[in-house]
């Protein structure tokens, strides 16, 4: 039970390197990063709970993704420093989620704040 709890232990300090590694690292990364965080604060100052959690859930996912293209990323990179077709390929298909997840997101969020904060002001 114990050597159970120190693996669960050490597999989350390796998830927090790993992001540590992407924010520190990764431009993309730090900028998905605040809008996704700024879009859930705002969600939560002017949406009621279950347009909050699903703005929070896509928000999420934007991260999620960026951490995904983060490690495709850098792994491309560490099997090959030669330009390679395929290897521009994965770069780019994984980038391409990226921007559209991070559309998609930012669809729903003006979708639900701006008729929300237009009427505050």
């Amino acid at each position: 039970m114990i050597k159970a709890i120190r693996g669960i232990i050490k597999g989350i300090k390796f998830a927090l390197e790993g992001w540590s590694f992407a924010f520190r690292n990764d431009e993309h990364f730090r900028i998905n990063s605040i809008l996704s965080f700024s879009g859930v604060i705002l969600s939560l100052i002017f949406l009621s709970d279950c347009k909050a959690l699903l703005i929070a859930l896509i928000n999420y996912l934007v991260f999620v993704v960026e951490l995904i293209n983060t490690a495709i990323e850098r792994a491309v990179d560490t099997a090959t420093s030669d330009y390679h077709l395929l290897a521009k390929a994965a770069k780019d298909v994984s980038a391409s989620a990226v921007l559209s997840i991070g559309i998609f997101a930012l669809i729903v969020d003006i979708m639900f704040l701006l008729p929300v904060i237009l009427k505050k002001i």
